[in-house]
This record gives C-alpha cells, sequence and structure tokens, in this order.
C-alpha cells in the first residue's frame, strides 16, 4: 500500500472513533478520583472522626475509640458516686462509690469496647455506697467521781475499766453501734476536809510574773506568811530569780505542769512530760522539789491521778476561790470573798500570774489582816491538819 492509501485509512478510523481519545482520558481521571477517594476514606478510618449520640447529644470522637477514651475526652458531667459513712451517711471519699456505667445501644458496655459510627450511648451515674464495718471489743476506760468538799485529794476507790462491743466503719472508724459487755465502775477520790483547828493555807498560782510575784512576796515577808506558789515551768524558767527567791524566803513550790494544760484526756506520755519536766525545772532552778501538785483548771481524772501518784506529788485543789482571775475583780470584792468563806483548814486560792494581778496584790494585805482578826494561823499546805506527810 502507498503511503496515500496509509494516510486514507488513518483519516477513515480517525473519522469513525472521533471520541475514543477523549474517553481514554476520562477513564485515567475518574481512576484518579477513585483512588483519592479509597485514600480519603481510609484516611478517615485511621485518623477522622464520625458521629455518635451521647446521652442525647450528638459528638464527634474518633473511629474506633474505645469507650474509656471517649469518657475520658468528653466533657462529660456525670462522675462516680461517694463512699459514705456507715454511722451518719456523710461523704467520706467522694468518687469512692461505683464507677459511671456505660450502654452502648442499650446495653451495658465494658471500658474496652469500640464504638463505631451511629452508635448511641447512654452514661447512668455512679451510685453512692456505704462503707463496710467491723465488729471490735473495746475497753470502757475508769470514769472518775469527786466527792467531798475539802482541799486535799485521797483516792477511795481506784475504779475498774468495762468491756464494750462495737460496730464500727472500716474507712471512718465511726462507731455505728455498741453494746456493754461489762459496766465500768468509777474512781472515787475524796475531798479531805483539814478542819479543826484554825488554820488556813494561801496558795498562788500561775507564777512566777514579773513584777506582781515580788510584790506578794514583799507583802508576805512583811506580814510574816508562808504560801505555796503553783509555777508553771515555762514561767520558772523565765523568771529563775523569783523562784529562787520564793524558796530563799522559806515559802513552798509546787507543781502546776511545764505548760499549764488540761490533763484530763492527755495521753501517758504527754501527762509524765508535763509533770516530770515542771520538777526539773523547779529543781534545776532552786534547788528544790515540789511535794504539792495542783492540776491547771482544777481538772483531774484517774490517769491523770494515778500519774501524779507516780511522780511523787500529792495533788490538791481548793476550798476558797475568790475568782480573782476574773476580769473586773476589784481588791474589795476579792477580800471579802475570802473572808466570808474562810473555815479551819481552809485552803485559799489566788493567782499571781496568768495576767494582771495588781487587784489580787492589793487585797492580799487586808486577807491576812482580816484573817488574823478573826483568829486564823497562816501555814503552809504540809501544816494543815490531815494533809499526808509521806508521797503517795
Amino acid at each position: 500500500m502507498d503511503s496515500s492509501a496509509k494516510s486514507r485509512d488513518s483519516h477513515t478510523a480517525m473519522t469513525a472513533y472521533p471520541h475514543s481519545h477523549t474517553a481514554r482520558t476520562a477513564l485515567k481521571a475518574a481512576g484518579v478520583v477513585a483512588a483519592f477517594g479509597l485514600f480519603a476514606f481510609l484516611a478517615q478510618g485511621a485518623f477522622g472522626r464520625v458521629p455518635v449520640q451521647i446521652d442525647g447529644r450528638e459528638r464527634l470522637v474518633g473511629v474506633g475509640d474505645s469507650v474509656a477514651e471517649i469518657i475520658a475526652e468528653q466533657p462529660i458531667t456525670v462522675r462516680r458516686g461517694d463512699l459514705l459513712s456507715a454511722a451518719d451517711r456523710r461523704v467520706i471519699v467522694a468518687g469512692g462509690g461505683t464507677q459511671v456505667e456505660v450502654r452502648v445501644n442499650g446495653a451495658e458496655a465494658k471500658p474496652e469496647a469500640r464504638v463505631r459510627p451511629g452508635d448511641t450511648l447512654e452514661l447512668i451515674p455512679g451510685a453512692d455506697t456505704v462503707e463496710p464495718t467491723t465488729e471490735e471489743t473495746r475497753a470502757i476506760p475508769v470514769p472518775t467521781t469527786i466527792v467531798g468538799k475539802g482541799a486535799v485529794l485521797t483516792m477511795a476507790a481506784p475504779g475498774s475499766a468495762g468491756i464494750e462491743r462495737v460496730v464500727v466503719g472500716a474507712v471512718s472508724g465511726d462507731v455505728v453501734a455498741s453494746e456493754t459487755v461489762l459496766p465500768a465502775t468509777p474512781m472515787v477520790l475524796r475531798r479531805v476536809n483539814g478542819g479543826g483547828k484554825k488554820v488556813v493555807a494561801l496558795t498562788f498560782d500561775d507564777g512566777p510574773w514579773p513584777g506582781q510575784t515580788a510584790k506578794i512576796l514583799d507583802i508576805l515577808e512583811t506580814k510574816g506568811v508562808p504560801a505555796t506558789f503553783f509555777t508553771v515551768g515555762l514561767r520558772v524558767k523565765r523568771e529563775p530569780a523569783v523562784a529562787k527567791r520564793i524558796v530563799a524566803e522559806g515559802h513552798a513550790i509546787g507543781n502546776h505542769t511545764y505548760h499549764h494544760i488540761d490533763l484530763t484526756g492527755a495521753t501517758p506520755d504527754v501527762l509524765k512530760n508535763e509533770l516530770v519536766s515542771e520538777n526539773d525545772m523547779v529543781r534545776w532552778m532552786t534547788g528544790a522539789t515540789p511535794k504539792w501538785f495542783r492540776p491547771p483548771m482544777g481538772k483531774i481524772d484517774g490517769p491523770a491521778y494515778k500519774a501524779i501518784k507516780a511522780a511523787g506529788l500529792k495533788p490538791v485543789l481548793w476550798t476558797v476561790d475568790p475568782q480573782d482571775w476574773r476580769k473586773g475583780a476589784e481588791a474589795l470584792t476579792i477580800m471579802k470573798s475570802v473572808v466570808a468563806a474562810a473555815r479551819p483548814g481552809s485552803v485559799i486560792l489566788l493567782h499571781d500570774g496568768g495576767g494582771d494581778r495588781s487587784q489580787t496584790v492589793t487585797a492580799l494585805p487586808w486577807i491576812i489582816d482580816e484573817l488574823r482578826k478573826a483568829g486564823y494561823e497562816f501555814v503552809l499546805l504540809d501544816d494543815l491538819p490531815g494533809a499526808p506527810k509521806s508521797r503517795w
């Protein structure tokens, strides 16, 4: 075939199939689009986010996320329940109850379950739970009963501990219920009256105090009257010269604890430390050893009494208290109160420390003069009728 014939055949073919080239181009374009669409679909599956319903609201979550991942990521307000006290149902551990329950399409789902597009999630708040309880047997402490109206304390009966069965919260320790198995019997402390002979004992608490303790010592020296000073260890440490003067002038120093604390309910270690530290401080600063003990605020219980006894001290309260420590107390009122209440063997409570005691300083000479007019003699605690002479 000559060249002219080939040219004619080629023209004929192009004329017969005018769109074949365009079709091939279109097919190639469609392939690219399809491939891109497949990639986009795969990319969405691997990295995209899809809608799910959570408590009636549509939210976007990662494809293939677990229930736990969705809960951690979404702004969800439901929470675990609380742990409650078995005694009064108060919250003792926030979030200590049951976990939040998740339901997927109405069925309970585990945290590791995977969520699919279009799933419906429902969140059920955790429930509050009550702590478990345990049963224990405990000792009932020995109660303390004080009888009588005297100043010196003696033990009339030691008392005994009781036994109780208690149900307690395992977490809170709260007592849920209790039953007495064996009742406790009280320790009986008797306040002994040192009556008979017409004598009284002056005592001063809470010193030594700057200025006013020295003024009281001046008055006692001038009047020739002995007294017992129940000192606080910290005050002795700060005013050693005054403490030495108390002893040097023939007065007695008693133990009033080191920090002036309420001893009732104190631990054995605290009791021992308060008593021994005060004794040691007085001995170091003055060379004297206290024999008598007065509990701060007059508060005493069985364990405190035993600790006092173990320290070799003799506990004493008072029988006359003009409450010279009260704000607004006046010298004349203090004096009249003391004189009216005094009886043979009385132990008079006054204060040289703990604050401004200027009214007590003013009242003291009047008290001494009026009681002497009434026939009273002033003695130390050791010289009161019936006072114990030995360590007990």
